[in-house]
C-alpha cells in the first residue's frame, strides 16, 4: 500500500504534471468547468478588469504583443472580429474602441460575465459606429454563423485548449474566405514553468506545449495556409550605440540576430489564412470599376422612375461588400446630379446596391432605376461609392455622364 506520509505527499507536490495527461484524464466539459471556477475563485475581479495596465509586470510585453499582432492582420474598420479564449474581454473592448465589430467568445460564463462589466461599467470617450456581444463556447461548436467572421485573434488562448482539432475545423467554418486568424501563444517548454505547474495543479487549467509542426499539420488538414510569424527580439534586448550604426550600414549585429532568435524559441506570434489574401470595399485600396451604361440621354418627368441598363466589372483587386455593419464599405451604383453648365454637384440622388459581393474578376449586368425631383437640364453622373469610404471616381476610376431632361 502506498503511504500517505507527508514525505511522500511532498514529493506529489513537486511531481511535474504532465498536460497531456491531464487531457488524457479529464473531458472538455470538465475544462470548462474547471476554466469557469477560476473566474469564480479570483479574490479581485477588478485587476482583470484593469488588464493590461493593472498588471505591472505584464502590461509591457501584452501591449507589445498585441500591437505586433494586430500590425499584420489587415484590419479595416468595419471588420467583424472574432476574440477566440477572450476571457475578461479587455482585447475585445479595445478592438471595439478601434472601430471593429467584435464577438468575444470563451468557454467560461463567469469570465464573459466579467468581460461585459468592462464594456456597460466602464464607458470610452468615442462612441465606436460598430456593435459588441459576447457568446459562450461550450468547447466544441462555436455559436457563430459559417463565414460571419472576418479575422480571428487569439490572445495567450490556444494553449488552453484540449481538443485543438475540433476548434481549428471551428476557425475555418466561421472565417470567411480570405479571412486571417492570428495567435500570440507561448511556443517553448510552457508546461514545466514555475506558473503553469501552479496553474494546473491548483485549478486543473490546462497549459499545454504547442508543438508547431502538429500545428501546421492540422491547420492545413482544415484548409487554412501558413503559418507565417511576426519578428521581433526577444524582452530587454537593445542595441548599444556600434551595434545602431551597424544597422544604419545595413549590417545586423550578432546579437540582434540572437535576441530574435530566442523570441521565436520561447513564444510566438503567427498567422493562419483561409483563401487568398483580400482587401475589400471597407478601405479604398485596390478599388476599381469598368462601368458602361445605356442611354446617354433621358428625359423624364418630375418624380418618373426609369431604368438604364449598365455593365460594371470589378477590374480591382478587393471584394465588393454588398452588406455590413452601419453600411460600412457597401459597395452601391450611385447617380448624383450636376448642374448643366457648370457641372457642379447639386445633390446625391440615388443608389443602387448589388444583390450579391462581387469579387475581382466579376461583372453585373443589368437595368438600375433612376429618377429625378425636380425639374430642368442636368447631368446624372453614374459611378461607385464604397459607403463612408469613398467614390470610386476619387481613387482613379472613370464615371458616365447621363444627360436628362426632367419636365413637369
Amino acid at each position: 500500500m502506498e503511504s500517505n506520509s507527508p514525505k511522500n505527499n511532498q514529493a506529489k507536490k513537486h511531481e511535474l504534471i504532465d498536460p497531456k495527461r491531464l487531457m488524457e484524464e479529464l473531458s472538455v466539459e470538465q475544462f470548462n468547468q474547471f476554466s469557469d471556477d477560476y473566474y469564480k475563485r479570483l479574490p479581485s475581479p477588478e485587476n482583470q478588469l484593469g488588464k493590461p495596465f493593472s498588471m505591472e509586470m505584464h502590461a509591457p510585453q501584452l501591449l507589445l504583443r498585441l500591437g505586433l499582432m494586430l500590425e499584420s492582420l489587415r484590419l479595416a474598420p468595419g471588420m467583424k472580429v472574432l476574440d477566440f479564449g477572450a476571457g475578461t474581454c479587455w482585447i475585445s473592448k479595445a478592438l471595439w474602441q478601434m472601430g471593429y465589430s467584435v464577438i468575444a467568445t470563451d468557454v467560461s460564463e463567469e469570465a464573459l460575465a466579467l468581460g461585459r462589466r468592462l464594456f456597460e461599467e466602464y464607458p470610452i470617450p468615442n462612441n465606436p459606429p460598430c456593435g459588441w456581444e459576447t457568446r459562450l463556447f461550450d468547447g466544441k461548436h462555436l455559436p457563430i454563423a459559417d463565414s460571419e467572421i472576418d479575422r480571428i485573434v487569439c490572445f495567450d488562448a490556444f494553449h488552453h485548449v484540449p481538443n485543438q482539432e475540433v476548434a481549428i475545423k471551428e476557425f475555418y467554418r466561421v472565417l470567411r474566405n480570405g479571412g486571417t486568424i492570428a495567435f500570440n501563444e507561448p511556443l517553448g517548454p510552457h508546461s514545466i514553468t514555475s506558473a503553469s505547474q501552479s496553474e494546473m495543479r491548483e485549478f486543473n487549467v490546462l497549459e499545454n506545449d504547442l508543438d508547431m509542426e502538429a500545428l501546421k499539420t492540422l491547420f492545413r488538414d482544415a484548409g487554412f495556409e501558413g503559418p507565417t510569424f511576426k519578428v521581433a527580439a526577444s524582452p530587454g534586448y537593445m542595441l548599444n550605440y556600434d551595434e545602431w550604426l551597424q544597422c544604419k550600414e545595413g549590417e545586423a549585429p550578432p546579437s540582434m540576430t540572437t535576441a530574435i532568435m530566442q523570441f521565436q524559441q520561447n513564444s510566438g506570434i503567427f498567422y493562419f489564412q483561409k483563401g487568398t489574401i483580400l482587401n475589400d470595399s471597407r478601405q479604398s485600396h485596390g478599388l476599381k470599376h469598368d462601368l458602361q451604361c445605356e442611354p446617354k440621354r433621358l428625359e423624364l418627368k418630375v418624380g418618373e422612375t426609369k431604368e438604364i441598363h449598365i455593365s460594371v466589372g470589378n477590374i480591382g483587386e478587393a471584394r465588393w461588400l454588398n452588406k455590413n455593419d452601419m453600411h460600412l464599405g457597401v459597395v452601391h451604383v450611385a447617380s448624383r446630379l450636376l448642374d448643366f453648365e457648370s457641372q457642379e454637384l447639386i445633390k446625391d440622388n440615388t443608389r443602387f446596391r448589388f444583390p450579391s459581393e462581387m469579387e475581382p474578376g466579376d461583372r453585373f449586368e443589368g437595368d438600375i432605376p433612376i429618377f429625378v425631383d425636380r425639374p430642368g437640364r442636368y447631368w446624372l453622373k453614374i459611378d461607385l461609392v464604397a459607403e463612408l469610404v469613398g467614390w470610386f471616381e476619387s481613387i482613379g476610376s472613370e464615371p458616365i455622364l447621363i444627360e436628362v431632361n426632367i419636365v413637369p
